[in-house]
Formats: structure tokens, sequence, C-alpha cells
């Protein structure tokens, strides 16, 4: 969490099971707040900074799985634990195919609990800096292609009015302008008004494949041929 203490939100109807948790996780390090229901949980979550939720199944007035989906849904970045008698081991499971990341049961063995917890802020931990490193990495080739559209942008510019004076120098009869116009692809021979024309006719050539640009002889060719 580099260097900032996990905040753990216990939500439970039974005090002394919030009393008990609370204990244990502040003695494994976790700086723990408590909500006795559903809709004090989510008003928590809303007002803290909460890393990872301790959440029990079986509640009046809004069940644990009600209160999963809202976390899931608004604060998905938040780790939840689900707490469970042995006889709703199902319920739980069905939790986590709703996104919860594990779940523990009653009566709660301490060391399992706590390294469940561990476990679990590992998990986001890590989930966390995954996002990041994808969040810069379409940052920077944003920024590349951005910069790479701003050349290919500067060069159509340079290259239209080059074409531009050769066009006016071959209407002119003017014979290396004429054999420069002549080896061009054929998007390219004709004179044209403005850079988007030209950018456009570029790019049809660029989607056509290089092997519509005429082919030049080299040294190697002379030599194969004599």
């Amino acid at each position: 969490m580099n260097g900032e203490q996990v905040k753990i939100l216990v939500v439970d109807d039974d005090e002394s099971v919030r009393s008990l948790l609370q204990r244990v996780l502040k003695e494994a390090g976790y700086d723990v707040v408590t909500a006795a229901n559903g809709r004090e949980a989510l008003d928590k979550v809303n007002e803290l900074k909460v890393d990872l939720v301790l959440l029990d199944i079986k509640m009046p007035d809004m069940s644990g799985m009600e209160v999963l989906q809202q976390l899931t849904t608004n604060w998905p970045q938040t780790c939840v634990i689900m707490a469970t008698a042995v006889a709703d081991a199902q319920t739980a499971i069905e939790a986590m195919k709703l996104g919860a990341y594990d779940y523990i049961t009653k009566p709660f063995s301490r060391d399992e609990m706590v390294l469940t917890v561990q476990r679990a802020i590992e998990k986001r931990r890590l989930r966390l800096e995954n996002e990041h490193h994808r969040f810069e990495l379409e940052r920077r080739i944003g920024e590349q292609t951005e910069r790479l559209q701003t050349q290919f942008a500067e060069l159509v510019s340079t290259l239209a009015r080059e074409h531009k004076l050769i066009s006016r120098e071959a209407k002119s009869q003017r014979r290396g302008a004429q054999e420069l116009m002549s080896k061009l692809p054929p998007e390219l021979r004709e004179p044209m008004s403005s850079v988007e024309e030209f950018s456009d006719a570029l790019l049809r050539i660029l989607r056509g494949g290089t092997g519509r640009w005429p082919r030049t002889s080299t040294n190697d060719d002379k030599g194969a041929k004599q």
C-alpha cells in the first residue's frame, strides 16, 4: 500500500463479532472501522478510503449480498471478503461469483482470517499496480500516436508542396520534371489543388501496398543483367 496503513471496514450486526474482528485486525497492523448494518457500511465506504470490507452475509434490512452488489458496482477497487456461517457456504460461493475475493466461516480461526485478509490485500495491490501500468502504457501509446500523426501531417504537407512545384514544372514541358512525374504512382501523376487531396491519394497508395510504387533500378539489378 505504498507505506500507507490498510483500512478495513468490518460489517456485522453482532456487536461482539465486530469488536472481536476489530481487535484481531488491529493487532495485525490494520486500521479498522466498523459498521452495524449495510446502509452504514455503504455510507462509510463513500466517506472513507476503504481498502477491504469484511462483510457479514446475514444481516437485517439489507443483506450482505445486496451490499456486495453495490460495492462491486460503485467501488470496484475495494476488496470484499464475506463472513458466513457454515450453513451459508453455498451463498458465500455465489458471492464470490458476484465479485467477492473470498469468504471466511464462523466461528473464525484467527490465523486463517488474518491470512485471508493478507492475501486479499496483496491481490488488490497487484490489481491496482496492473491497472496503473496499463494506464501508463495507454497514455504513452496515445502520446506516441499523436506525435506520429503530427510528423505524418508535416511530411504530407512538405511532400504536397514539392509535388505542386514538380507538377507546375511538368506542365511547362520541362523534361526532368516530366520524367519524375512519370515514375510516380498513377494517383500522384495529376496536379492537386490541396494538401488534403494529396494526403488522400497518398493514403490510398499506402493502403494498396508498396508494390504499386514503380521500382527503380539498383546496382544489384544492373549486375544481374550483365
